[in-house]
C-alpha cells in the first residue's frame, strides 16, 4: 500500500510538471524542446506505470502493454508531426489503434461499441467532406484525416462503450481521456485546415496532454471487471 501511494505521488507530480511545462510551451511560441519535454513526461510516466504493473504481478498485463504503447506512440507522433503531417498522422494511428486493442482487452468489442464509434465517424466524415471553410492542400490530405477519423472514431466509441458497462473511476478515466484527445485533434484540423482562430492551437494542446496524462494514471485505478 506504501508503495502504491509513494507511486501515485510521483504520478501527481509528474502530471503536475507536464501541465507548468505546457503552459510555458504554449506561452512560449510552441516552442518545440518544451514540446519534446512535456511529451516525453507522460510518456515516462507510462512506462514508469506499466513497469510497476509488471514488477507487482498485476492481472491483465497486455491491458497494460498496449496502453503504454499506445502512450508511447502518442509521443512520437507528437514529436513527427512537427516534421510531416502524413507521417506524424500515420504515427498517432497506430497508437490510437493500441488504445483501441487495450480497450478491448479490459471488455470484448460489443455491437453498442460499433454504433458509438460508428456514429462518431460519421459526424466527422460529413464535417471533413462538407465543410466549407476547411482548405486540403494537397487534397490528399482529406483522406489521411478521414482514415485517422475511422480510428480514432472508434477508439473513443470503445472506450465510452466499455465505462456504459463497467462505470467506475477506472473506465470514466480512460472515457475522457479518450475524448480529451478526440477533441485535441479536432482542434488540430480546425488549425491546420481552417485556421481562422487564433485559439484553437491552444485548445488543441491545452487538451491533448491532460488526455495523456489521465491515460497513464488510469493505469493505477485499474479493476477487473
Amino acid at each position: 500500500m506504501k508503495k502504491n501511494k509513494i507511486l501515485f505521488i510521483i504520478n501527481v507530480v509528474i502530471i503536475a510538471a507536464v501541465l507548468i511545462l505546457n503552459y510555458f510551451y504554449q506561452s512560449n511560441n510552441f516552442d518545440f524542446t518544451l514540446k519534446c519535454i512535456c511529451s516525453g513526461g507522460f510518456a515516462a510516466l507510462g512506462i514508469l506505470n506499466f513497469l510497476y504493473m509488471l514488477k507487482t504481478k498485476q492481472e491483465n498485463i497486455p491491458f497494460h502493454l498496449t496502453l503504454c504503447l499506445g502512450i508511447f506512440f502518442a509521443m512520437l507522433g507528437d514529436i513527427i508531426l512537427n516534421f510531416s503531417f502524413v507521417a506524424g498522422a500515420a504515427v498517432f494511428a497506430v497508437g490510437h489503434i493500441f488504445f483501441f486493442v487495450a480497450y478491448c482487452f479490459l471488455q470484448k468489442i460489443r455491437k453498442a461499441d460499433i454504433i458509438i464509434g460508428g456514429g462518431i465517424f460519421l459526424a466527422g466524415t460529413l464535417f471533413l467532406i462538407l465543410c466549407p471553410l476547411l482548405e486540403f492542400d494537397p487534397p490528399f490530405f482529406r483522406i489521411v484525416c478521414i482514415v485517422y477519423a475511422l480510428i480514432i472514431s472508434m477508439m473513443l466509441g470503445k472506450a465510452v462503450g466499455n465505462f456504459i458497462r463497467r462505470k467506475n473511476i477506472f473506465t470514466f478515466l480512460l472515457a475522457i481521456a479518450s475524448f480529451l484527445f478526440f477533441f485535441s485533434d479536432l482542434m488540430l484540423v480546425f488549425d491546420w485546415f481552417i485556421g481562422l482562430w487564433s485559439w484553437t492551437d491552444h485548445a488543441c494542446m491545452g487538451t491533448y496532454y491532460p488526455s495523456l496524462c489521465i491515460s497513464a494514471i488510469a493505469m493505477l485505478f485499474y479493476k477487473k471487471d
